[in-house]
């Protein structure tokens, strides 16, 4: 991670200022690693001409083994190709897997699969290193694709790939730049799908699903931090830096800033790479209320982050996005800035105080610098999860708003909202209550009520998919009174139905009912005394079953 603040102009008094915001101690990447070893194996794979055109010029760091793909049949053949010797084989590829040091490559064999590294006689803990696709289309098309894989296609610069290969011979190490915790992870409960919005957004599909939660290949995943910025409940989390450490770098810098007499203050989140030359690139027209702020990869940056700066005093929390940015990575990006404004205009604050610029384009997002929202600084700390840092940033801006609506519509698929319940089909049969991850939806207990706590809500949609009677709707929001003051609400309530046999409450009346009406043209509820017995708890059933024992013909219908 680089840490290194692109130099910019320090001329007037806010310039002094920016020197001195600028004086704060930059973040810690922190964190564990992920180890990588590479010792060169490479596969080539691809249509003969291409292959063999480019295996006459591989580094001689480089171990290589070629796969030809053209002309395949249905097993794996060994054809004649002089120079390669043992180390070429034509088939057909089938899957492949794995990032550097560790790629396996599945290729038909006859009415099976079989791993191409074993097939070249190679030890079964031993994989190739790296590949060369040299094939159209390659077998890998994702946004990112993983560390040791090229794909230049058949006429594509496979000289540049090859010495790109050669560079990854080693033991190499990156930072595993998230944190996952599955005990507030909204993906799923009891079979049923619920928030998948970290894969959706990952450039590397480094995540997958496990059951009812997610599991993350640490090889794979690149940072991009787009999982993090788009997960409603801060399971996922990105850790170079946590969150918490890049806010208290930011309010130690905006402190730093007023005191030195520095007004109207603009954050620039950028990257060390491509956000970094673009600000140098600026320098000269660049306004010195702008605070530039080094992340590790611009899509890192999200909700929480942008909302505690607004908090903290600054102006405006614009991002830099790079043109290199992967689609995934970009749209989740604009979707949180949409989100974040959203919330802003419901404040009944300017809605363009979050904002994005990319290298190159236009000075506008950050050519002025408008005052702060609050003018009062928050003092709080961004411990916690991602969520308990949100509420605290829109409180805070709540108070200092000057008339804000209580309650303000959000984009689809935002994660906060209502859910919507119908009374005339809901049953009460507490499915939904059953599945919801955060606690949001709860029922009763003796009482047959279905209450909501909106604060504790993130639109997974689980209650939704689950609820059997299509009685549930989820309503994006943003309700600051349940912000403010946390308490459940019922959402739906009958009066109990008792059993005429012990007085026992259980149920409601209209889902007795609704049950004698699904059951009434079942041979075993004829009759009236089969559909009364519904009515009983399941205790008094038994005892009914037992005393009129033989008044139900099990082979009746038969």
């Amino acid at each position: 991670m680089s840490d290194a603040h692109a130099t910019l102009p320090a001329a007037t008094a806010d310039g002094a200022a920016r020197r001195a915001a600028l004086e704060a101690p930059a973040t810690a990447g922190g964190g564990t690693t992920v180890d990588y070893r590479s010792q060169g194996r490479l596969l080539l794979l691809g249509p003969e001409a291409a292959v063999l055109d480019a295996v006459a010029r591989v580094p001689a760091d480089l171990d290589a083994y070629v796969l030809l793909t053209d002309d395949a049949g249905p097993s794996l053949a060994h054809p004649d190709v002089g120079q390669l010797g043992g180390r070429v084989r034509r088939g057909q590829p089938r899957a492949l897997a794995g990032h550097l040091g560790e790629f396996r490559l599945a290729v038909a064999d006859g009415d099976g699969e079989r791993d191409l590294a074993v097939a070249f006689g190679l030890e079964p803990e031993q994989a190739f290193d790296l590949v060369l696709d040299l094939g159209d289309p390659p077998l890998l098309q994702r946004q990112l694709d993983p560390p040791g894989y090229f794909r230049p296609g058949p006429s594509g610069d496979a000289d540049a790939a090859l010495r790109a290969a050669a560079a990854l011979v080693g033991e190499f190490e990156k930072p595993r730049y998230f944190s996952y915790d599955p005990d507030i992870c909204v993906h799923g409960a009891r079979g049923q799908r619920g928030c998948t919005r970290c894969l959706d957004a990952c450039a590397t599909e480094a995540i997958r699903s496990v059951g009812e939660r997610i599991e993350v290949d640490p090889y794979l995943c690149q940072g991009c931090g787009s999982c993090a910025t788009t997960c409603p409940t801060g399971a996922i989390a990105y850790a170079w830096p946590p969150v918490e450490q890049l806010l208290e770098r930011v309010r130690e810098m905006l402190g730093r800033y007023r005191e030195a007499g520095g007004s109207d203050p603009l954050v620039l989140f950028h990257d060390g790479e491509a956000g970094a030359a673009a600000l140098a690139e600026w320098s000269p027209d660049l306004p010195e209320s702008v605070l530039p702020v080094t992340v590790e990869d611009a899509g890192s940056v999200g909700l929480d982050t942008w909302l505690t700066t607004l908090a903290y005093g600054a102006g405006r929390a614009v991002t830099l996005l790079p043109d290199t940015m992967p689609a995934s990575e970009r749209d989740t990006t604009l979707e949180q800035v949409a989100l974040g404004n959203a919330m802003l205009r419901g404040l009944d604050l300017p809605a363009d105080r979050i904002a994005t610029i990319a290298p190159g384009g236009r000075l506008d997002a950050i050519a002025e610098t408008p005052p702060p929202l609050a003018a009062e600084p928050a003092r709080f700390t961004a411990l916690g999860n991602k969520r308990e840092v949100v509420r605290k940033a829109l409180l805070h801006l709540h108070a200092a708003a000057g008339a804000p609506t209580q309650v303000t519509p959000l984009p689809a698929g935002a994660p906060y909202g209502d859910v919507e319940v119908d009374g005339d089909a809901c049953t009460l049969c507490m499915a939904c209550v059953s599945v919801c991850p955060t606690q949001a939806l709860n029922g009763g207990g003796e009482q047959p009520l279905l209450s909501f706590r909106e604060d504790r809500c993130v639109q997974c949609g689980l209650c939704e998919r689950t609820c059997p009677e299509d009685a549930i709707t989820l309503a994006p929001r943003l309700n600051f009174g349940a912000l403010a003051e946390p308490q459940a609400e019922t959402r739906h309530q009958e009066e109990p139905h008792h059993c005429p046999g012990c007085g026992k409450p259980f149920g409601t009346r209209k889902l007795i009912e609704r049950m004698q009406r699904r059951l009434g043209e079942h041979w075993m509820f004829g009759d009236a005394e089969a559909r009364r017995r519904l009515e009983l708890c399941e205790d008094c059933r038994v005892e009914a079953v037992l005393r009129d024992e033989g008044s139900i013909d099990p082979y009746r219908g038969k």
